[in-house]
């Protein structure tokens, strides 16, 4: 080890504390509601948000649970805007009804090269 630290260079800077870093406020982490440990969730009824933390529902917990607020009726006009699943007669998808979506029933629309 001695041998290492006669081969090494001096140092350029000397390392001082000042005495503004000491003082400085120290900035406050939000603060973050952990659910409950896996075996103590038997009275846990996730409602809010905050209750899901950043992860997904419960399936130990047989209620009704909207993480993220997806799938609740009512919520933000983002979360619910979706297009239904449908399909042929076929049974195949009909992807085009994303196209579809929010125009008037009379326009024709191409999805495909098929379709002109």
């Amino acid at each position: 080890m001695t041998d290492l630290l006669a081969l090494l260079p001096q140092p350029k800077h000397a390392f001082t504390k000042k005495a503004a870093r000491e003082s400085a406020p120290i900035p406050v982490a939000a603060k973050v509601i952990e659910p409950p440990a896996y075996g103590n969730r038997t009275s846990f009824l996730p409602r809010t948000p905050e209750d899901f933390g950043d992860g997904g529902a419960f399936p130990e917990i047989h209620i009704m649970q909207y993480p993220l607020e997806m799938g609740r009726k009512g919520g933000s006009t983002a979360l619910t805007r979706t297009a239904p699943l449908q399909v042929d007669a076929e049974g195949n998808v009909k992807y085009d009804m994303i196209l579809r979506q929010n125009m008037r029933k009379d326009v024709t629309v191409y999805s495909s090269y098929n379709d002109l």
